[in-house]
């Protein structure tokens, strides 16, 4: 009878290790209809997700998440994907109920979401954590990942609507409207021309090099860390309200008013209207 509760111990093991195994296991390979200029909405949470636009005229998707609990756990968790196509749209939502514990063991996730879409779609997007690559999709794009890093390749739409806390963002393009909200995230844009940009950040790095059109709007809002934009074509008037800032401007602009809390700086030529916010955040202009 001494050996019972050890027995007993080793039986409920051996049991939640060989359920552990199923929780949450998900496997999806396949097509769906999307309009070529239709939207695809995604919610999902930890997961590497990368959506690739090209000339195809439907929505390949697929869905790989491998969940490995060993060891003395109890509670289960229900996950599934609900995807559903609406008036040329599409909808990818993950859903998940309960959870597992364990005492002892481990516990390991692998969890990939590989899309390919017409190339003329927009994507709207909500997330919790993980990677994204989004490549040669042209249409708007609407991001809200919390603590995710983010990469923007080749993508040639008018709209970029970023939202992010802890994480990182990369563009080698851009062109029509940005606006960002991020708190500690650190944030590199080339080879764009913005119409427009509204970025608030909080703690990190905003780089930018982008040509200033004409009559063009640019709002940067950053407290610490840097804020750097290089000029590679058009000009403007800078205006920058600081606190305890350093203000660099390199050749091709010139300082119109340097106080305490305000300078400003212009270019020979251009339209553009350039307005920065710096608390403790350095600036650099450049062209």
């Amino acid at each position: 009878m001494k050996n019972l509760p050890i027995l007993l111990l080793i039986v409920a093991v051996t049991i939640a290790s060989a359920q552990s195994e199923k929780f949450g296991n998900y496997h999806l390979d396949q097509e769906y209809k999307i309009n070529a200029t239709g939207t695809l909405r995604l919610k999902a949470t930890d997961a590497k997700v990368t959506i690739t636009g090209s000339a195809r005229t439907t929505a390949h998707i697929k869905i790989n998440r491998e969940v490995n609990v060993k060891g003395l756990t109890f509670g289960e968790q229900e996950f599934r994907v609900d995807i559903s196509e609406e008036s040329g749209n599409l909808s990818i939502r993950e859903y998940k109920r309960g959870s597992v514990s364990g005492i002892v063991g481990y516990h390991s996730e692998k969890y990939t979401i590989t899309i390919e879409v017409p190339e003329g779609i927009s994507l709207n997007i909500t997330g919790d954590d993980g990677d994204y690559i989004i490549k040669s999709v042209n249409g708007a794009i609407e991001l809200d990942a919390d603590d995710a890093d983010i990469e923007l390749l080749g993508c040639k739409g008018n709209f970029f609507h970023i939202k992010l806390d802890d994480g990182d963002l990369r563009m080698d393009m851009g062109q029509g409207e940005l606006k960002v909200d991020a708190d500690d995230a650190d944030i590199h844009i080339k080879n764009a021309s913005f119409e427009k940009i509204a970025v608030e950040i909080d703690d990190g790095d905003f780089i930018v090099e982008t040509t200033l059109v004409e009559n063009g709007n640019y709002f940067i809002s950053a407290q610490d860390g840097l804020v750097a934009m290089k000029v590679l074509g058009g000009g403007g008037k800078f205006e920058i309200r600081h606190d305890d800032s350093s203000i660099h401007a390199g050749t091709g602009f010139e300082f119109v008013e340097r106080s305490e809390n305000r300078t400003r700086v212009a270019t020979s030529t251009g339209s553009a209207r350039v307005e920065i916010r710096a608390d403790d955040a350095r600036v650099r202009l450049t062209r």
